[in-house]
């Protein structure tokens, strides 16, 4: 790409690991990167505000890229690069389709409003001269689903936030248990209950492992109910903390956790919590994808178990655990 100047069009979270990485992408390959962004509620107040914005920024644009979440601002922003003439990028990140469902299971394969879904997906990536995706797996699943041609999608990694995210020498705490940390949204795709399969287990065998839930979610309440069923004494919730206080807390950790879902949506991803946890120098389990080789390899910063496997989590945990002692 030649160096021109490139403007981020959205209502994008501008603290979010996506919206930093871009940032510091395009920044290198451009003179200058402009933010176009409302904080409107409704499609129409968006639309409003970000035409007005993008009125009296675009003068010097010839590359206007659609943040993540902007499915629904892309046609829109395809009016706005017709004239004069821009390039216009699509950060898809995720398929709306494959997240509401075949991950979350919100609706089933025959229900209109999947239809509708999908629809929003495809022409979104219609619309764009170019589409962003997080991995190599990611983008198969987009030029199979619909029937993009590979050489429009970019693959861009998601990075950490260097300034949050960092190793620092840990303070001396003393803990007379093994912690293992996870921090997310309770979606399916992060296999919880496999967690809880795990700390089950490492509670009949003594394992002195103690793990902690951070968050919230479409599953919490069901993971709690869980931790009651299996009279769970390991196991501890925490409500959601903000991202600024978040690397500490990792840090604090003596092994943090990634997903363990088995939906195809949860092999083609590389999760910021691996990545961040990484970044602060706390080693990670996580679930073997072909997605999580495509930039780690096993043993080197993380480690790898089997999908859906308590089994496999627990395994990996006491032989972590086993390290330490040593």
């Amino acid at each position: 790409m030649s160096a021109g100047n490139i403007i981020a069009f959205g209502y994008h979270d501008q603290q979010a690991q996506r919206h930093v990485t871009l940032k510091k992408q395009f920044l290198s390959e451009n003179e200058e990167f402009v933010e176009c962004h409302t904080n409107e509620n409704g499609i129409l107040k968006k639309y409003i505000h970000l035409t007005s914005i993008f009125r009296k920024k675009s003068k010097n644009i010839n590359t206007v890229i659609v943040m993540f979440p902007g499915h629904i601002l892309m046609p829109i922003a395809w009016i706005l690069t017709r004239f004069p003439r821009k390039k216009l990028i699509f950060d898809a990140f995720i398929s709306l389709w494959d997240t509401q469902v075949n991950d979350r299971k919100k609706y089933s394969t025959v229900n209109p409003i999947s239809w509708i879904i999908y629809l929003v997906d495809f022409f979104a990536c219609f619309l764009a001269d170019e589409i962003l995706i997080d991995t190599e797996t990611h983008k198969k699943y987009f030029v199979s689903k619909f029937k993009i041609k590979p050489k429009k999608i970019r693959v861009i990694y998601l990075e950490t936030r260097t300034d949050l995210f960092y190793p620092k020498i840990k303070d001396v705490e003393k803990k007379d248990y093994f912690e293992v940390l996870f921090f997310g949204t309770f979606i399916p795709l992060q296999g919880i209950e496999y967690i809880l399969d795990a700390a089950e287990i490492l509670q009949k065998s003594n394992q002195n492992a103690h793990f902690t839930l951070i968050g919230s979610g479409q599953t919490r309440k069901q993971m709690e109910k869980i931790v009651i069923k299996k009279n769970l004494s390991n196991v501890t919730f925490e409500e959601k903390i903000p991202m600024e206080k978040l690397p500490e807390r990792i840090r604090k950790a003596d092994l943090c956790l990634g997903i363990f879902g088995t939906t195809g949506k949860a092999g083609r991803v590389i999760p910021h919590k691996v990545i961040d946890a990484i970044a602060c120098g706390i080693p990670v389990l996580t679930r073997d994808s072909e997605a999580i080789r495509e930039k780690y390899e096993d043993g080197k910063g993380v480690i790898l178990c089997d999908a859906g496997s308590g089994t496999s989590i627990a395994e990996k945990i006491i032989e972590k655990f086993d390290e330490n002692i040593i």
